[in-house]
């Protein structure tokens, strides 16, 4: 039988189910054994793995915590090792030993499928798995229940055992937590721990058993209560456990894990027991986990009718479903950022790990925020980035260890006074000083030049930035000192969104009207030199090129997916033959069902798979790679061109509908980062990000404006 998926339930919040019968893999169209999901904490943290629990990557873990929300992040608890002890169970009167999850080591395929796994069920806090354990004297069935703590932190693991065993002889449940207690980028290397690298402290409460873990060098206690169980101190090492995508990656993929002990309890036949285990980094738990559900439940249903209001409350139940489900997807990256002792928020660019990055928190910021009526989160947003400029510019991206901001983004800021200009004509209010003060910074650092070569050409008007060893646009893969995708120079989306950036300030108040003139000057320019490009598009990037007595500019020789910015942004305002031609050739070149790819297949540095080396990923990721997110400024600009009449809109709420589709099968209720540029066996292999900001706030934004007539 294969697996089902379920995306919506009759009187609650959308779920996610798959249904799995005894021994047989999933269908290829749902969910499989090894998809992954993620449950986020709203500080940064998660919990993540795969449906059939085997860890699969270094980031799979129950507890991943935040230690200075939402960077600084620890993965602490791993996994629980689940012990089920059927005595006589087995053939011919032996003694059963079941193990509810696996684990991969060296030498051996990754133990993807799980025999004894018939359910799986992801709400929006928690995951369920059910299992069926057949026996000689009857069936055992466990249902299990992980749970995330919305904005507090901390897991905990709730056991449901129905005993079917006819017999006499009381079976047992043996549960090892298995820790790393290290930063979530690293691995224990093999050999590395040792037991008396940890300290533990036995925690005896009433109807409370378990332990309080330190561990050498590492600032967080890790707390381990068992409740309905006892626990048995009893340190040990499992070594060499291996995570079967880093392999993929030719990374690194093992290392060791440190059990304190383990919590048993006793199920005494035909009964039924429950017990459960809860994790956290305080020493004092104080969780109430019914009013962290509750809450974050009442934010997403609000958020839902938001949306759905937007979109004009609408008769055709796919696309509310798709709406649903893509809101509630969207509250996954919203995170709480605490600076100097203040708390804001900001959005995780895509799980298991990037953190806040300035590009893609502004990008998502429409969809995230505007489109689920979440104004004022926004604006602390916009107003996390604008105290942080420097040199004129936005961070690039939050450093993920605490340390200092990183600023290497031509892009970045520019999207940032989109992102106000968003946000005041979504609420109908004018922009504070302190935002409108942020935009002036940056237009006039572009304006006189600022760092990274960042300037505007008086001659044209256009923006000029970076050399052949930076990588300041979007397309910012870098590796050794080699930036892959070279586009130093006047970049098509970067003079789109510089047109963009004055129309809106101008806008904003009386103060700065002259920036009408700049930025006709500019549009002006970017169609005169930058039109027609390959295959009567735009050109995407000139290059200077200097010699001893001259300097010119010449035209790049590849069609690439950023002129579609050319034509989506409100402010750029192209002709509309060139408009037309440049969405043409976009959708002609580029479009798939699962995002725009990233370089014309016809030019020679055109890469169809994303797969090797890090460094042969890296070369793949923008010369070839689909990634969803474009799809927004594709579906937007064809919208445009056609004065968003019935026929552009239907056709871009049907590509984001199949893109929602997608989150039925690749990833539990999410969005990969990309994509293969072409099929393998007629299936576009999703790579990177397993959960991606963007990717989620694009698709939503624009259905949502698929759907308004």
């Amino acid at each position: 039988m294969p697996a089902k998926t379920s995306p919506m339930s009759s009187d609650t919040l959308p779920v996610w189910e798959a249904n799995f019968e005894y021994g047989q893999p999933s269908d290829p169209q749902g969910f499989s054994f090894d998809t992954e999901w993620v449950l986020p904490d709203g500080l940064g943290g998660y919990a993540m793995g795969s449906i059939s629990g085997v860890p699969m990557r270094r980031y799979h873990g129950l507890l991943c915590a935040s230690l200075s929300p939402p960077v600084c992040r620890a993965l602490l608890l791993n996994a629980f090792d689940e012990l089920i002890h059927i005595p006589q169970g087995g053939v011919c009167g032996t003694d059963l030993d079941v193990r509810l999850t696996g684990f991969q080591f060296p030498d051996q395929d990754p133990p993807i499928e799980n025999p004894y796994l018939t359910g799986f069920v992801k709400s929006i806090d928690s995951c369920s798995w059910t299992y069926s354990i057949p026996s000689q004297l009857g069936r055992v069935h466990i249902r299990k229940t992980l749970t995330i703590a919305d904005q507090v932190g901390g897991c905990r693991v709730e056991y449901e055992i129905e005993s079917g065993i006819d017999s006499d002889l009381p079976i047992t449940i043996e549960i090892r937590p298995l820790v790393s207690m290290r930063d979530f980028h690293e691995l224990n290397h093999p050999g590395v721990l040792q037991t008396e690298q940890f300290q533990i402290k036995q925690i005896i409460e009433p109807a409370v058993q378990g332990v309080a873990i330190k561990r050498d060098g590492f600032d967080p206690t890790l707390s381990i209560r068992g409740i309905n169980t006892g626990w048995e101190t009893l340190a040990s090492i499992w070594r060499n456990v291996s995570y079967h995508h880093d392999t993929l990656r030719q990374q690194d993929d093992r290392e060791d894990l440190y059990s304190p002990g383990m919590f048993t309890t006793t199920i005494s036949p035909g009964e039924n027991t429950s017990l459960s285990i809860e994790s956290t980094i305080t020493d004092e738990p104080t969780t109430n986990w019914n009013k962290c559900s509750s809450s974050r439940a009442t934010r997403i249903q609000s958020s839902i009718n938001f949306a759905l209001d937007l979109a004009g409350n609408l008769d055709d139940q796919a696309v509310r479903d798709a709406i649903s489900t893509l809101v509630i997807a969207s509250d996954d990256f919203i995170v709480k950022r605490i600076m100097k002792d203040r708390e804001s928020v900001s959005v995780l660019a895509g799980y298991p790990w990037f953190s806040d990055w300035g590009r893609d928190t502004m990008i998502a910021l429409p969809g995230l925020f505007l489109t689920t009526g979440r104004f004022d989160e926004a604006h602390q947003t916009l107003t996390t980035f604008a105290n942080a400029i420097e040199h004129g510019l936005i961070p690039n991206r939050f450093d993920d260890a605490g340390g200092s901001s990183h600023y290497n983004t031509v892009d970045a800021s520019l999207w940032f006074i989109h992102a106000c200009d968003q946000w005041s004509q979504a609420t109908g209010k004018p922009l504070d000083q302190g935002l409108i003060d942020a935009c002036d910074q940056i237009i006039d650092a572009y304006m006189t030049g600022t760092i990274n070569k960042i300037g505007m050409d008086e001659s044209d008007g256009l923006i000029s930035a970076g050399d052949a060893n930076t990588q300041l646009t979007w397309m910012d893969a870098l590796r050794d000192g080699i930036a892959f995708t070279p586009r130093h120079g006047k970049a098509i989306e970067i003079n789109a969104l510089w047109i963009n950036a004055l129309e809106a300030r101008a806008g904003f108040d009386d103060s700065r009207k002259n920036l009408i003139d700049l930025a006709d000057q500019a549009r002006q320019s970017l169609m005169k030199k930058m039109s027609p490009g390959p295959a009567d598009g735009l050109i995407d990037c000139l290059f200077r090129v200097d010699s001893i007595r001259t300097s010119e500019w010449v035209r790049s020789d590849e069609l690439r997916p950023n002129q579609a910015f050319a034509c989506a942004l409100p402010g750029v305002r192209l002709t509309d033959s060139i408009a037309r031609r440049t969405i043409h050739a976009v959708g002609d070149a580029l479009l798939t069902p699962i995002g725009l790819r990233t370089l014309d297949p016809s030019h020679p540095n055109y890469c169809p798979h994303y797969q090797g080396s890090m460094t042969d990923r890296d070369n793949a990721y923008h010369n070839g790679t689909a990634w969803p997110w474009l799809l927004g400024a594709y579906c937007e600009g064809l919208m445009r061109v056609n004065n968003f009449d019935a026929e552009s809109r239907n056709k871009a709420q049907a590509l984001m509908l199949g893109l929602v589709s997608k989150m039925g099968s690749d990833s539990v209720g999410q969005l990969f980062e990309i994509y293969d540029a072409e099929p393998t066996d007629g299936v576009y292999q999703s790579q990177g990000c397993m959960a991606q900001a963007w990717s989620i706030a694009e698709a939503l934004r624009v259905l949502v404006i698929s759907c308004q007539s």
